[in-house]
């Protein structure tokens, strides 16, 4: 039964983030003027059909009149057909290809900047409810490399290697690929900037460490009594920061991953390209240890959830692979850059050949997660 209910709240938050992102590229293209010919959540066949009310003002015939918004039958992926953005629809004013550059570039990043709206606002309400960490010591353990180092209360780590450290999670990602091997940290004390060299050491539970408590900023859901001493109040502008930082690190993460796999260097055991079969499983797994803890906890990791896979979809959608949105942007740039258009029959071929070499590579990924699974 709860094997059931967690992939329905999977189901659920991929539509979520899915609707959102197709959204994106609806609002856009109505502000453009574009028609769109057809609204659809899942993929498949059609199981559900509505006719909207507004109509084209160029009807063309053999194509609706009015935008289809329908439910098809796999609930997985969707998608918003705009008139004229995969054929040449001469002389029609609400063509996709017969708007200006920069319309069409809205039209295209609209989807991914509105699962970064998605993942800001759910960031920065969970960092307001639950709270956030910050890399700012508030206390030092003794006899710990921290100490040894010269780390000292109030120092807000800065950077790590060099490479800028906004949030808790960017600071936690760095100590792991450490390899505990020595590492410079720069810090901000009392306005100035100090540089140390510290050496992570292996915990008991096999994390790197470099012992100290973190700056913890409690939130309304965290039980904290305003009384305590040590209590520190999530506020409103530091969860947005906060939020803001968290989508850049998740943004960020995956290249700096990819740059690390290049360079052969030593990779975490649980990292890896993963199919929806394989995120449905983790959410699963997610769901079954927080459900422990109750109904609330849940909740509030589903979440959270929700966030990191809107920032994963809207990050993944702008990268330069055909038959993603990304491939359709870099046409567009090499457009404005040449002062030309690409044929549409090379960009269709460019895209059509891809999608199938990404489609082969889903189901590659998708096999690999069932047989883990089995």
């Amino acid at each position: 039964m709860n094997t059931a209910i967690s992939i329905l709240i999977f189901i659920l938050i991929l539509g979520l983030v899915v609707f959102v992102h197709e959204f994106g590229h609806f609002i856009m293209a109505r502000r453009a003027g574009i028609f769109v010919e057809e609204f659809a959540m899942g993929m498949g066949p059609k199981l559900l059909v509505f006719r909207g009310k507004k109509k084209s003002k160029n009807p063309l015939e053999g194509h609706e009149d009015v935008t289809l918004y329908t439910l098809r039958a796999l609930p997985l992926g969707g998608f918003c057909k705009m008139r004229g953005m995969d054929e040449s629809v001469p002389d029609d004013p609400e063509s996709f290809n017969n708007k200006s550059l920069f319309s069409r570039i809205s039209v295209i990043v609209g989807g991914s900047v509105m699962n970064f709206v998605l993942a800001l606002i759910v960031f920065a309400v969970m960092a307001y409810l639950v709270g956030y960490t910050l890399p700012v010591v508030h206390n030092i353990v003794q006899g710990t490399p921290a100490e040894q180092g010269g780390l000292m209360p109030g120092d807000r780590i800065t950077h790590f290697n060099g490479t800028r450290v906004g949030v808790w999670e960017n600071f936690r990602f760095m100590l792991d690929m450490s390899g505990g091997r020595e590492v410079e940290l720069r810090v901000n004390r009392d306005g100035q900037r100090v540089n140390l060299a510290v050496t992570p050491v292996l915990n008991e539970d096999g994390n790197y460490m470099i012992g100290f408590i973190a700056e913890r900023h409690w939130g309304s859901r965290s039980g904290v009594l305003r009384g305590d001493p040590e209590f520190m109040r999530a506020s409103v502008f530091g969860s947005i920061r906060n939020a803001v930082q968290s989508i850049d690190f998740h943004i960020r993460t995956p290249f700096r991953l990819l740059a690390r796999f290049i360079a052969r260097e030593p990779m975490p055991d649980d990292v890896g390209v993963v199919s929806v079969v394989g995120m449905g499983a983790q959410v699963v797994e997610i769901y079954q240890d927080t459900i422990e803890d109750g109904i609330a906890q849940m909740v509030l990791t589903m979440i959270l959830l929700t966030g990191f896979i809107s920032v994963a979809l809207g990050t993944m959608n702008l990268l330069p692979i055909p038959a993603l949105d990304g491939a359709r942007l870099l046409f567009l740039i090499v457009e404005g850059i040449r002062r030309k258009p690409v044929s549409q029959e090379r960009e269709g071929m460019v895209h059509f050949v891809g999608f199938v070499v990404l489609i082969i590579l889903l189901i590659v990924v998708a096999s690999r997660d069932i047989i883990n699974l089995l």
